[in-house]
């Protein structure tokens, strides 16, 4: 077998019911095809879970994927992928995370980790030096995220060790759980806590000190340096240095896409006393990096009044900012992180929790919620209080918490047909805070995204349009205002969605390797060579940015979900009303219907099912897939 550079070579199996600890030992063309992250994730799961497995049951898999640049003293190169049936969707789940745990499980011998089965009691994985074993984890069961991390770094006498763990919203299967990696990183979407937990599974745990090793090591050094120098001059990494994702608040309101009242509008008149220089100023309590980075993007919150607020717990991004703030209509910063803070100590998506509380208002407002299970409760907007009760009712799956806590298809069945209006998502993950009424790019990517409504997925009209050769580098040449949804637009989903593919398949992040960002194309294809000792070319990776979006896509067929649910929920059709920005922004119904069916046809993928097909996956290498 040909030496492999930048990658260990091994891949940790782990059957949690039998205790068995096995390793794959993949070629070079594995690592070439699929790259890491996702598509690595998606390769275990459709190749050891059984089609139509129960998302909660011992027969689903779960994956922690780091890529195979992750780990190396550059920006951008910490991240990890967590991927399984997402017990939210019952799609393909997939979810990123920052901080240091990518590179630790790199640095501890093994390139990814593939869970199957379920412990009969909670343990944790313990991965390090090249070894790994099953522990006892009954001491932190029922412990918030920060204080497992504490108590194992403890246990095992060591302060240096790297995680991802859940809290005790993972454990009593919270459908939109996450999975925590340091305090202010997350794999915030579709419900991967939740998977952790109905395996008895509270954390993996990596330490180790086997450093990458390269190809041509002077020449990652040199593309290093650079993406570090282009930083100084750079716009938005820079003002993410200076205010995190919170930067872009107040101008998203004006654009009229920022969350209001249940995704109702667009713009909030408090929408100041959210910005990202009010947080700064009042509760704002420095940064941190990622391994290796120097944007450090990662805000930190502290306060002890009015409200509480623990710096271990980072600070709200602009996706929370907007979900549990604008989208609430609350408008004070201190109360948005502390809301914040007990999603990341319970372990639970701040989009979805936010949209659920959403939801619960609206229908109290229009006489849909039962006054037998809101007793107790001040239902209105703008009720920071409330807002803050329901976060910990749905943590502890307590009341009217245990219904939001099951995601919003279970809240319409439950309150019945007529509270639909005010369930704002796709495939159950709730839309994040970029409104698709007025970035119609994401009313597209929303829908076809085959875990459901993201934001990270495609880049945003109105940036890659105007950014010159970063988007002539991916073909696109033809300027679009941010309303129109045309062929041109699909065009810009369809290449755009196959660059971030791309990067989250290599889990590289998007403020430092996106389009017009610290590294250009020609850096990432040097990049990936001089690491590897390969010489794949920018098309090559491109393919394998399609090749895993069309693995996720073939996941979800084998499950039973095609493009009758690639659908937008009803309120994005009608026009939004004032006051402020984005008035009567609305998805034109025709134009979306005409931008799904072209979408299909420029993937390749069949007009009717919106799946590939078998002469798509042969294109791409899948031919596998078929016989699983």
């Amino acid at each position: 077998m040909a030496e492999l550079k930048s990658v260990n070579g091994k891949i940790l199996l782990v059957n949690l019911t039998s205790g068995e600890i096995t390793v794959d030992e993949p070629e070079a063309a594995f690592y070439r095809k699929y790259l890491g992250g996702g598509a690595v994730g998606a390769y275990y799961i459709l190749k050891t879970m059984p089609a139509k497995a129960d998302p909660l049951g011992p027969d689903n898999v779960i994956t922690f994927c780091p890529g195979i640049l992750t780990g190396g003293a550059f920006s951008g190169a910490s991240r990890f992928s967590v991927n399984a049936k997402s017990p939210l969707t019952g799609c393909i789940g997939d979810s990123q995370c920052g901080g240091n745990f990518g590179p630790a499980l790199k640095w501890a011998g093994f390139d990814a980790v593939v869970v199957t089965g379920k412990a009969p009691a909670p343990v944790y994985l313990w991965i390090h030096d090249g070894e790994a074993e099953i522990r006892d984890a009954s001491a932190v069961w029922g412990l918030f995220t920060g204080d497992t991390r504490k108590a194992i770094a403890k246990e095992l006498g060591d302060d240096k060790i790297r995680m991802a763990c859940i809290g005790p919203a993972g454990e009593r299967l919270v459908s939109f759980a996450n999975v925590s990696g340091d305090g202010s990183d997350y794999a915030g979407r579709t419900g991967m806590g939740a998977v952790m937990g109905s395996k008895n599974l509270k954390a993996v745990v990596a330490k180790g000190d086997k450093k990458p090793e390269y190809a041509d090591p002077e020449t990652v050094k040199e593309i290093a340096r650079r993406g570090a120098e282009n930083f100084k001059t750079s716009g938005f990494p820079q003002m993410l240095k200076e205010f995190g994702t919170s930067a872009g608040t107040e101008f998203l309101s004006g654009l009229g896409c920022f969350p209001t009242r249940n995704c109702s509008r667009g713009s909030f008149e408090q929408v100041k006393g959210l910005s990202g220089e009010t947080m700064k100023k009042t509760i704002g309590h420095g940064s941190q990096a990622c391994f290796g980075c120097v944007v450090r993007c990662r805000q930190i919150a502290s306060a002890s009044e009015p409200y509480e607020i623990d710096p271990e717990y980072g600070a709200p991004e602009y996706e929370t900012i907007g979900m549990l703030g604008g989208n609430l209509e609350i408008g004070d910063i201190a109360a948005v992180a502390r809301a914040n803070m007990l999603c990341n100590a319970y372990g639970m998506d701040t989009i979805n929790t936010g949209a659920a509380i959403a939801w619960l208002i609206e229908c109290h407002e229009n006489g849909l919620a039962p006054a037998a299970k809101t007793k107790g409760l001040d239902l209105r907007f703008g009720n920071p209080d409330v807002m803050l009760q329901l976060v910990e009712m749905i943590g502890e799956r307590r009341g009217i918490g245990d219904l939001l806590a099951r995601g919003l298809e279970a809240c319409v069945a439950a309150f019945g047909s007529r509270s639909a209006e005010y369930a704002v998502h796709v495939k159950n993950n709730a839309i994040p805070a970029h409104l698709p009424q007025v970035k119609k790019s994401q009313a597209l990517a929303y829908a076809v995204n085959p875990f459901g409504a993201d934001h990270m997925s495609t880049e945003h009209d109105g940036i890659i349009m105007k950014i010159g050769a970063a988007a002539r580098g991916l073909g696109l040449d033809a300027e679009r205002g941010i309303a129109d949804l045309d062929r041109e637009k699909v065009r810009m989903v369809v290449y755009t969605q196959y660059y971030y593919s791309l990067l989250d398949a290599l889990s590289l992040c998007m403020f430092c390797w996106g389009p017009g960002a610290l590294f250009s194309y020609g850096d990432l294809v040097q990049m990936i060579n001089a690491a590897t000792g390969w010489d794949m070319t920018f098309w090559e990776l491109m393919k394998a940015g399609e090749r895993r979006v069309n693995m996720m896509r073939a996941f979800n067929a084998r499950e039973g979900v095609d493009s009758q649910y690639d659908r937008l929920p009803e309120r994005v059709f009608k026009p939004m009303p004032g006051p402020g920005a984005g008035l009567g922004a609305h998805v034109p119904r025709e134009a979306f219907q005409d931008a799904v069916k072209t979408y299909y046809r420029m993937m390749n993928w069949d007009d009717y099912t919106g799946t590939p097909g078998p002469e798509k996956l042969c294109e791409l290498g899948l031919d596998w897939i078929s016989a699983v």
